[in-house]
């Protein structure tokens, strides 16, 4: 009998153990439930002090991305997107129901959801978006309006109706002025130079100096690589700039063969044509640039011009003797400012016709095409905005489904996305229009310069007794 009793108590203990452990394990299996459900609610709903439901640029630009929202690339948050709802992201649709009801099981409060609501959900570009669209700037070009008065010989200079640019692309131009690459200077000023004469003569441009390397093994190659990249013809800005930015520096200086090459094309035309050099180096490939230039000029009509830039006393010397020889002038020019006013105000032709001076303005059709590109940017933000204020229309119907909030709270949530979506659009409105304005600005002080310059010119014209 005792035997029995003993038996039946160890049992009966081994129950009770069993018993205790189970409870213990469900009471860490809870604990560990309610820790995971607080770390979740907590990343739902804390830390929202960062959080702005203000719509203002300044709040939008430090508004953090949304924590659902890092892996949304700039390219897709821009996409047009107008009344058509996209569809909601299959990842962010699997997980958003769990958010949302950490979320509603945490707080009520009303601010406090619309903070979380931003926190999970808010674009992560706008900061991006919005510097782009502050940074624009209407990239109409300055023309260059020379005034004959600043010269420094005081004499008018006819406008030629042909005109050749010879180029030196050799491999010193690619030594720094001023900060900039010789070359890069050189292109400027000549794209400038080209807008300016292309009024009132045809214009082509030839490069030398472009082929091969300053390698002795290319010497040949390089001294016979002249090329007209933009042929004799009306000048067309787009054309023109393509062909400047068409060849880069690279080998030795046939400044002869160049001079040669411009002296056979212009025994083709019927009239005087001005050949206009922009150098910064002397002949290296054995050639007379002097003998080529005097063979040039020797009709009378044609004339050539050299800007020597950033040249030394020896390099000077020569392409002085090298303008002389062809009937034309020498100037220099030490740095990237001083290039830029030798070719303003001393190359460029002092009555070149003023009737077609308008021409260098940005006309109707440019500064609209251009409007496009000031309205890009606050576009875009209003596209991200739309696409936000989607996922957020997606959250108000999860929890309206799981009865998460009630009718009250949702209607006033949603009263909110409203209110936010009407700021967005307005504020895009906005920039779109600053934009605009600064387009049309830059594009009216552009007239009004080449207006006071023809008026300019039409007295001083009068004043010499020049019929206008």
């Amino acid at each position: 009998m005792k035997r029995l009793s003993f038996i039946l108590l160890s049992i009966l203990l081994v129950i009770l153990s069993a018993c205790g452990n189970d409870s213990k394990n469900a009471n860490t299996d809870a604990s560990e439930k309610k820790k995971k459900e607080s770390k979740s609610t907590e990343a739902v709903v804390g830390d929202l002090d960062k959080i702005n439901l203000e719509v203002s640029l300044d709040s939008l630009k430090s508004q953090p991305a949304g924590t659902l929202m890092e892996h949304l690339t700039f390219e897709e948050d821009v996409k047009e997107v107008n009344h058509q709802a996209p569809e909601l992201d299959p990842e962010l649709k699997k997980v958003l129901p769990e958010k949302l009801k950490a979320l509603t099981d945490s707080t009520k409060d009303l601010e406090e959801l619309k903070k979380s609501l931003l926190k999970l959900l808010a674009s992560p570009h706008y900061k991006e978006v919005i510097e782009k669209a502050e940074r624009y700037e209407p990239p109409f070009e300055e023309p260059y309006l020379p005034d004959p008065t600043k010269s420094t010989d005081g004499k008018k200079t006819e406008s030629p109706q042909k005109a050749i640019i010879l180029l030196d692309a050799s491999s010193s131009m690619l030594l720094n002025s001023g900060g900039r690459m010789k070359m890069d200077i050189a292109k400027d000023a000549v794209k400038s130079f080209a807008q300016t004469i292309g009024q009132s003569s045809d214009v082509s441009l030839v490069v030398y100096g472009h082929k091969g390397s300053e390698a002795d093994s290319d010497k040949e190659l390089s001294c016979k690589g002249m090329e007209e990249v933009y042929p004799m013809g009306k000048y067309v800005k787009e054309d023109f700039h393509k062909a400047v930015d068409s060849f880069e520096s690279k080998g030795w200086t046939p400044l002869a063969g160049a001079i040669q090459k411009a002296s056979e094309m212009s025994s083709n035309y019927d009239k005087g044509t001005t050949i206009y050099v922009v150098s910064d180096g002397a002949e290296t490939c054995d050639g007379d640039p002097v003998q080529a230039s005097k063979q040039l000029a020797k009709n009378g009509k044609n004339t050539v011009n050299i800007i020597g830039f950033d040249v030394d006393a020896k390099t000077e010397n020569q392409l002085k003797d090298v303008a002389a020889a062809g009937n034309g002038k020498y100037f220099s020019a030490n740095n990237p400012e001083e290039l830029k006013n030798t070719i303003q105000y001393e190359w460029l032709p002092s009555t070149m016709d003023l009737t077609w001076a308008f021409t260098m303005a940005p006309i109707g059709f440019e500064v609209s095409n251009e409007f496009k590109n000031a309205e890009e940017f606050p576009r875009k933000l209003w596209y991200i905005s739309r696409r936000e204020l989607f996922r957020l229309d997606d959250a108000f119907s999860i929890m309206k489904e799981k009865k998460m909030l009630t009718d009250k709270q949702l209607e006033k949530l949603e009263n909110w996305r409203m209110d936010r979506h009407d700021e967005l659009l307005e504020l895009s409105r906005e920039m779109e229009e600053i934009n605009r304005n600064k387009t049309k600005a830059q594009a009216d002080e552009i007239s009004k310069k080449i207006e006071d310059w023809v008026e300019k010119m039409k007295k001083l014209k009068e004043e010499r007794g020049d019929k206008w």
